[in-house]
């Protein structure tokens, strides 16, 4: 098979609805894990809805985006070191789908390795925890970021025992586990 030939199958699915819709979904989720560890919150609006709903378990669920932003600068302020690693993702396209099989809905579960990373006397020690995302996704009017999809909720699933230094996380942080 020449070459070319097999480069043009390999990106035929792209074209199609419901995988730019996946990918589209998946962009969004890694880039806000970026933000997050960027400490930019400025910018989540990007990625959750105007009235999205956010339940960490610590607070118990937010409404709002502004609500959400404010919960996650108080577990990830802007002083702490953070990487959100995503592993693991799987996206479902929901009904009822357009003309050309493009969804207006979707759920999905990310998996997700959080690590807050020592600074000063902490240097070299982590804590980390594991954690799974339980997202519902809807698409907007906003073309803008990630073909219009947006978090409309998220349920953050902590799951195992965290392992590490828990002297690394913020105070706010340390006083919502206790």
């Amino acid at each position: 098979m020449q070459l070319s030939l097999f480069l043009s199958l390999l990106l035929v699915p792209l074209t199609l609805g419901s995988y730019s819709d996946d990918l589209y979904i998946k962009k969004l989720t890694a880039d806000e894990v970026q933000t997050l560890d960027a400490k930019d919150y400025s910018k989540l609006a990007d990625f959750f809805t105007k009235n999205a709903t956010y339940n960490s378990g610590i607070p118990p669920t937010v409404y709002g985006i502004d609500s959400i932003i404010a919960v996650l600068a108080t577990i990830l302020p802007p002083e702490v070191i953070t990487q959100n690693a995503i592993s693991t993702e799987s996206i479902t396209l929901l009904p009822p789908f357009d003309e050309q099989g493009a969804a207006s809905a979707a759920t999905g579960v990310v998996y997700i390795t959080v690590a807050y990373i020592g600074q000063g006397n902490l240097t070299g020690q982590a804590f980390v925890f594991f954690a799974k995302f339980e997202d519902k996704y809807v698409k907007t009017e906003d073309f803008a970021h990630h073909g219009g999809w947006k978090i409309s909720e998220r349920f953050f699933v902590p799951f195992g025992k965290a392992v590490g230094n828990p002297e690394i996380l913020p105070p706010q942080m340390q006083a919502m586990l206790s």
